[in-house]
């Protein structure tokens, strides 16, 4: 079954929504980091929008050294400002938080920082972390007026909790070596949740379907590296007979691959889930990064790993030379593609994953 119509035109043109969300009045708060609760956004009466780097350029206010992907968010906030009431960054690589720096001098709309732990697996850091979202909750109820209750908070939990158990059910019919849905459509679904109201995407994916076994023949692949909003990226790996049965990208699994559990301080819940979700390569441990790809490789019977990573971005280079590390052992192919335009740079990325499929026996 192809994924829904209204999924797939938000995928394809996300700008578009945010002249829907205008026109009807909504509040709409942009956010760049998968650390950032949507959970909190929704419970002060907004609605979420994850900022990318698609559909611009670098900005000329950063160096040329920064990481593009840095540079063409700041570009994309800037020029889609007035379609947002509110922003908030996360500190996790230097260039991100820099992006802060700029911004407030450069926009007059609330913007907060978030602070976010770069070792995630200790008490304190999870109650440090708990201390930040108590500050995000106090400046959007003094910015928008309002008051976020702790059942409010709970039942946005619930409701972004049930998005990401759609995602994940969607995601794990490709487990096992199945073949059930193709990554395209399901990364288009994934960046569609990030877009659209939690509601009505949860209530297009509850009377979807996605059961219809398919056959591919492709090399199936673990992709990993951060965020990937540019989708030609996928349709260059299966057009090069490959096919992405994994990934641990943060605008993939590591989104939505676990949930916030029940408690009686529903910050606390939030805090110990954002920080011991998998973490992204800024933040530590290394072990459990490099425990969760194992699982991926495992569990959707993966015969090779490709890191996308972009120019510049120092985090994700030092993972890789662990990564290779880890894979060798097990004699796993590993390639890393690094890139600063895609759409300049598509034929080469093209041919260096068909060489790397062939080598695998694609």
């Amino acid at each position: 079954m192809e994924i829904p119509n209204d999924v797939r035109a938000v995928s394809n043109n996300p700008t578009a929504i945010l002249s829907e969300y205008k026109e009807s009045g909504v509040g709409v708060f942009g956010y760049t980091c998968s650390y950032v609760p949507e959970e909190l956004l929704i419970s002060a009466g907004l609605q979420p929008y994850r900022i990318s780097n698609i559909g611009t350029g670098s900005s000329a206010l950063v160096p040329s050294f920064v990481c593009p992907f840095a540079s063409s968010t700041l570009e994309n906030i800037l020029k889609l400002q007035d379609h947002f009431c509110g922003f908030v960054l996360s500190h996790t690589c230097d260039p991100m938080w820099r992006l802060y720096d700029i911004l407030k001098k450069k926009i007059s709309k609330p913007l907060f920082l978030l602070r976010v732990p770069h070792s995630t697996d200790n008490k304190l850091s999870i109650n440090f972390f708990r201390a930040e979202l108590k500050r995000f909750k106090k400046f959007l109820q003094e910015n928008f007026e309002t008051e976020i209750s702790d059942d409010a908070l709970s039942d946005s939990i619930e409701l972004c909790n049930s998005t990401r158990r759609l995602l994940k059910d969607i995601y794990l019919l490709n487990g096992d070596g199945n073949f059930r849905i193709n990554a395209y459509d399901r990364f288009q679904i994934v960046l569609a949740s990030m877009w659209m109201p939690k509601p009505e995407f949860n209530s297009i994916m509850r009377t979807s379907n996605f059961a219809s076994w398919r056959t591919s023949k492709n090399v199936r692949l673990h992709v990993n590296g951060t965020a990937l909003y540019d989708l030609n990226m996928i349709r260059i790996v299966e057009k090069s007979g490959g096919f992405v049965a994994s990934d641990d990208l943060c605008t993939g699994s590591r989104y939505f691959w676990t949930n916030v559990d029940k408690t009686e301080d529903p910050i606390l819940g939030l805090s110990d889930r954002y920080l011991r979700r998998t973490p992204c390569p800024p933040q530590g441990p290394l072990k459990e990064r490099l425990e969760y790809i194992k699982f991926m490789i495992s569990k959707f019977k993966v015969q090779g790993v490709v890191t996308f990573t972009e120019k510049f971005c120092d985090p994700i280079l030092y993972d890789s030379v662990h990564i290779r590390r880890m894979l060798a052992k097990d004699e796993m192919a590993y390639m890393v593609i690094d890139y600063e335009n895609p759409e300049q740079e598509a034929i080469r990325i093209q041919h260096r994953i068909e060489a790397f499929v062939e080598t695998i026996g694609g």
